[in-house]
């Protein structure tokens, strides 16, 4: 496998670092629609509800869903037996399945599962990030225990029961005509070095996530699921695993439960393509969505197993290996064609401050926050500022010097990584630096020691950190 990866430049994880987990996909949105200076309102600290706004239109998204109809597709969204159905009315290839609910017993759901051959899989028919998903059932032991768990101990009243399709996992997402970004979901695995044991090897392998702005909320958790595993592979927690050797988890591939991405958008073939926007063209009204697909590289066989109206932009933007697809760029480009090219050559280096946005929020004080215009700046400088300093308190230098940025209209931050020194990052038009920088210098007890060039985001504002 090819170790190369590299992420969207205007979504650096110093650019979205205060938006990792549940309002990443609302935010990169929010952030590409701002950065081109069109109009944004947040109404909830998780995006579940914001608008974008031109002169000519408003629209309202849930994360990445595109709001209308009274949510009509929304909520078809969630029976996944009733879209599957609509698909293979479509022509589109569906695995095999029933719904089983309260009225129906084990014994009838066994029957099935019977009679359309192990493996299979049982399932809530309703879910999402692929909680209580068991796959690749083979006995009649373990779709007893897997079921009774979804029913008795989950309480779900419908459960999907459906023939297992052998084939790597794929998530595909589609807007307007095209699949535009594709990454291949490995489910949850370790890779031994003969030295770690199991639960050693969970614990890096998590550690290894959290850098990333997508999985660093998809952790590997030691559920029932991975136990499951591990047991049938007649291993422990405590085992060590031998060097080279690859431990899969779960069945299931999702990246919110712990799996791994791998950038396939040149790879994959032009028919399992084209069956993903068959897919999403068979939902009335529907224009952009994530399409889950099972595809088999040797018989090059493959079914769509559901759509993801409210997909996860991130699980495109940024995988384990290959390149992150730009999806927020695209979306915007789709639904606000008259934006296309409004960015400034240095917008992608500046990002509104999330933190005071969910902050305010969340107080309960206000129910929408509506973002201050993109600063509109030109002939703009970037600098480090490293100073010295003495006889001043360690809070009064940094105080001081964050009252001047608000004075100059400086970009920024300031901060102190050591006692008589500041690290101090400025942003804005060459002639305000340049002032700004002359002001520091003329403090008394106050030292530039060097300058360089700064190449990486700032916030919409001057911060002390």
């Amino acid at each position: 496998m090819d170790d190369f990866v590299s992420w969207p430049q205007p979504f650096s994880p110093a650019a979205v670092k205060d938006a990792f987990g549940k309002p990443l996909c609302g935010y990169c949105i929010s952030l590409e629609a701002w950065r081109r200076g069109l109009s944004v309102k947040v109404k909830h600290a998780g995006y579940n509800k914001y608008t974008i706004s031109s002169k000519e239109r408003t629209l309202t998204f849930n994360k990445s869903l595109l709001v209308k109809d009274r949510n009509r597709i929304r909520n078809l969204s969630k029976n996944k037996h009733k879209v599957k159905k609509l698909l293979s009315e479509n022509g589109v290839n569906v695995p095999r399945g029933e719904v089983f609910g309260s009225d129906s017993s084990l014994d009838d759901a066994l029957s099935y599962a019977r009679n359309i051959g192990y493996p299979v899989v049982v399932k809530p028919l309703v879910g999402s990030l692929g909680d209580g998903v068991f796959t690749n059932i083979l006995t009649d032991e373990d779709f007893v225990a897997h079921y009774k768990y979804l029913r008795d101990e989950e309480n779900e009243p419908y459960i999907i029961v459906e023939k297992h399709f052998s084939g790597n996992d794929y998530r595909v997402f589609v807007i307007g005509s095209e699949a535009v970004a594709i990454v291949k979901r490995i489910p949850a695995n370790v890779k031994g070095d003969g030295k770690s044991t199991i639960d050693q090897l969970i614990k890096k392998k998590n550690a290894f996530k959290k850098l990333n702005p997508f999985l660093s909320k998809g952790l590997i958790k030691k559920d029932r699921e991975v136990l499951d595993f591990i047991r049938r592979s007649d291993y422990r927690l405590d085992s060590v695993l031998p060097e080279g050797e690859v431990l899969f988890l779960r069945g299931k591939a999702n990246a919110s439960a712990g799996g791994d991405t791998v950038d396939f958008t040149d790879q994959i073939p032009l028919k399992v393509k084209n069956a993903a926007v068959q897919a999403v063209q068979a939902i009335d009204g529907l224009e952009h969505c994530g399409v889950d697909v099972l595809f088999d590289e040797e018989s090059e066989e493959y079914c769509v197993l559901e759509l993801n109206t409210r997909a996860q932009v991130g699980v495109n933007m940024y995988p384990v290996v290959g390149k992150g697809r730009n999806v927020p760029k695209l979306l915007v480009d789709h639904y606000f064609p008259e934006s296309k090219g409004n960015a400034f050559n240095f917008s992608t280096r500046i990002a509104f401050n999330n933190k005071k946005v969910i902050g305010a929020l969340r107080g309960g004080v206000i129910n929408e926050v509506s973002l201050a215009p993109f600063p509109k700046l030109s002939s703009i400088l970037r600098r480090k500022f490293v100073c010295s300093y003495a006889k001043a308190s360690p809070d009064a230098v940094p105080d001081m010097i964050a009252k001047l940025a608000g004075r100059y209209g400086i970009l920024g931050f300031v901060s102190a990584p050591s006692e008589g020194k500041v690290e101090v990052v400025a942003v804005g038009t060459r002639e305000k630096v340049r002032n700004f920088k002359n002001k520091i210098a003329s403090q008394p007890g106050l030292s530039i020691d060097t300058e360089t060039r700064w190449r990486r985001t700032v916030k919409n504002c001057f911060e002390c950190r």
